[in-house]
């Protein structure tokens, strides 16, 4: 059966990757959790998606300039009344709130265009202390951060996240070890045989950003094994129909 993750949390309702979205999505009965780590100027693993903070936050600059008093001053609410004076949270809190929960967790590393040294290795150490590696997929643009992954023996879930046509990327994907594909949910309509060349890989197929119910239905229909979603009540009332 097709799984649900919440993209950065239940992120269609509450701002996102802020606790508030997480704890909403797994409220919603989301399989797992979506969300994107980079690190603060004074080393701490946190949870945010772009890498400057305009967007999300009532803050200005890159996240990698800011030390974590300084972004937890910030309020991340996106505007909204609701969640005003949500804050940016830390891996580790966002571990804490579903540690006693089933929900599984897809941890997209954000390295491809600002280098964060030592932050792939806090990740794991952080995944070891729990001795979580068995409920945590570590996703990526940049491959080479997956393939670093396994080069130092994690035996660590990993996606390979893309966008851009790639060539067989069933084939791709065990050059760097990994044991997962992420593509966009439109690369799937773009190529047939992604599917079954990639389950005959023992490889699994989680598509991004699947938001609408005629897409999130032929997804399904198309037998991908994890729905990335902003609405997961919406992917999981769709797969919950289907029985």
């Amino acid at each position: 059966m097709t799984k649900v993750f919440a993209h950065r949390g239940a992120s269609g309702y509450a701002p996102e990757n802020t606790l508030a979205a997480f704890k909403l999505a797994c409220e919603l009965g989301a399989d797992g959790i979506e969300l994107d780590v980079q690190m603060t100027k004074d080393g701490e693993v946190v949870v945010i998606h772009d890498e400057r903070v305009d967007r999300t936050t009532d803050g200005r600059g890159l996240v990698k300039d800011h030390t974590f008093d300084q972004l937890r001053a910030l309020d991340a609410s996106m505007g909204s009344e609701t969640y005003r004076n949500e804050k940016i949270p830390t891996l580790g809190e966002v571990f804490d709130l579903v540690a006693d929960s089933p929900t599984a967790i897809n941890i997209e590393i954000k390295d491809s265009r600002v280098l964060y040294p030592g932050l792939t290795d806090r990740v794991l150490e952080m995944i070891d202390e729990r001795d979580w590696e068995y409920r945590v997929t570590i996703s990526s643009f940049n491959h080479m951060t997956l393939a670093y992954v396994r080069q130092i023996g994690s035996l660590m879930n990993t996606g390979v996240l893309f966008q851009d046509i790639l060539f067989e990327p069933w084939n791709y994907a065990h050059q760097v070890w990994a044991t997962a594909l992420h593509p966009h949910f439109l690369y799937v309509d773009s190529v047939p045989n992604l599917l079954e060349e990639s389950h005959n890989s023992l490889l699994e197929v989680n598509v991004w950003t699947v938001d609408e119910i005629a897409d999130i239905d032929r997804m399904i229909a198309r037998g991908v094994d994890g729905i990335i979603t902003n609405y997961p009540d919406r992917a999981l009332e769709r797969v919950n129909s289907r029985g």
